[in-house]
């Protein structure tokens, strides 16, 4: 499953509703940009909001585009080498391992620095990984550029963190919705593009793409990542003020040290927490889906039941932007973002925990909807409260700590699942998933008091 489930998303899986900024019905039916857009006019209480935020909205879209396009073909590449599925999985891990490592630094040294110095890094940083996996000439190399994405492709905390300086708290989670919205955008079009461009590769009949299909796609990637360089070097500007920038010479970035001075209030601890059970659960259910889908339903023929399988993904990442991007804000506005952390990861528990008795495409579209609500609700919440139980000078590195302990879940969550779903059953990862984000529940209800 794309990583845009796991607020990367990828994130964890998000097209937009036609919901206007105050969350009325907008005029005309179907998907389309200016909810997005709209939501940008109600944030300018804080300095920058109306000039950072759409310039980041579409930073991060047009990087995870590039991300999104390598999805569909990943693990047929990596075997293309000669290796098999335990190789692939590694693969896959050595990326969330990378960004587990990074994040947190980045995320610190933007509250040094800046968000766009860290934010240009990154992209520059996503053209090497990019061209090095496409042209790679051995499995090695392969993992070489896969690492690089994953370090220089950590800098999504850093996104966040420019959230947080140029909105108020309570147009927080509206903020963070947006970059989830930018995300699931980015890995609904991804994956598309990557599966045209992947075919294209024969019909140019040049010598490089004959060897190796895979090298357009993942040349267009370096070139998407290239131009989203110089067009954030031209147009991005600084959202973290001078005088707000901590002071921290001399520390080290170890993983040891960053966990023990950052999550020394309570109500991190808790957070984050959260969001490693949630992600930690949601992974597990990510890369058995698919295979619980062919062994329940099951196809004749295999390509139809990946073009179906893509439009579920489709239909998540849909509905994720359409919460995301117009809805999360109002919410929160309502009835609080802890509430709403509370009913995402419930949502999704319930939903979890139905999924073992979808035995029709009908019943995993409705879990697949209730995942979707789920996911779309908890995660711009959480890193709200993230950055809020932070005080401001130190917000990016407590972006970064989350999203370390979510990509850390992303490493342990795939390898348990498949474990469950050889040796016990293919429905006991997501009886195990719903029993942790029912965890994620009892966790953040202690202090919705603070919320």
């Amino acid at each position: 499953m794309p990583a845009a489930w796991s607020d990367e998303g990828p994130v964890d899986l998000d097209v937009v509703v036609s919901v206007n900024g105050d969350g009325d019905a907008a005029v005309g039916d179907g998907l389309r940009l200016s909810p997005v857009i709209s939501q940008f006019r109600v944030m300018t209480q804080f300095r920058g909001a109306r000039v950072v935020l759409p310039i980041l909205f579409v930073t991060v879209f047009l990087d995870l585009v590039g991300f999104g396009i390598i999805i569909p073909f990943l693990a047929y590449y990596v075997e293309s080498f000669g290796a098999r599925a335990a190789v692939v999985g590694l693969l896959m891990s050595s990326y969330s391992l990378a960004q587990f490592l990074f994040a947190p630094v980045w995320g610190r040294v933007s509250d040094r620095v800046g968000r766009r110095p860290i934010l240009l890094l990154g992209l520059t940083g996503s053209v090497a990984g990019f061209t090095l996996f496409g042209l790679a000439g051995t499995l090695g190399l392969l993992f070489v550029g896969r690492v690089l994405m994953g370090i220089f492709g950590a800098t999504i905390p850093t996104a966040q963190a420019a959230v947080a300086d140029v909105t108020a708290p309570q147009d927080r989670a509206r903020g963070m919705g947006l970059i989830g919205a930018a995300i699931g955008l980015g890995f609904i079009l991804g994956p598309a593009l990557g599966g045209v461009l992947s075919n294209l590769s024969s019909v140019l009949r040049l010598p490089l793409f004959e060897h190796n299909p895979y090298a357009l796609p993942c040349l267009a990637s370096a070139a998407l990542a290239a131009f989203n360089l110089i067009a954030a070097a031209f147009f991005l500007p600084e959202s973290l003020p001078h005088d707000r920038r901590g002071s921290h010479s001399g520390e080290g970035f170890s993983r040891i040290a960053i966990l023990s001075r950052g999550l020394t209030d309570r109500r991190l601890r808790l957070l984050v927490l959260v969001y490693f059970l949630f992600m930690l659960g949601f992974t597990m259910m990510e890369a058995t889906l698919t295979l619980f889908i062919e062994r329940r339903i099951g196809a004749g023929d295999h390509a139809q039941l990946v073009r179906r399988v893509g439009y579920l993904f489709g239909f998540i990442g849909i509905i994720q932007v359409g919460l995301q991007g117009g809805l999360v804000g109002r919410l929160a506005r309502l009835f609080g973002e802890r509430k709403l952390l509370i009913a995402g990861c419930a949502v999704t528990a319930l939903a979890l925990a139905a999924l073992p008795f979808a035995a029709s495409w009908t019943g995993i579209y409705g879990c697949a909807f209730g995942l979707a609500c789920g996911h779309g609700l908890s995660q711009p919440s959480v890193a709200s409260l993230i950055s809020r139980a932070a005080p401001p000078q130190t917000q990016g590195g407590a972006l970064g700590i989350s999203q370390s302990a979510a990509s850390l879940a992303r490493v342990l969550g795939p390898a348990m699942g498949g474990a469950l779903f050889e040796q016990i059953a293919p429905g006991a990862p997501y009886v195990v998933a719903a029993g942790l984000s029912i965890a994620a529940v009892v966790c953040a209800a202690p202090g919705r008091r603070d919320a």
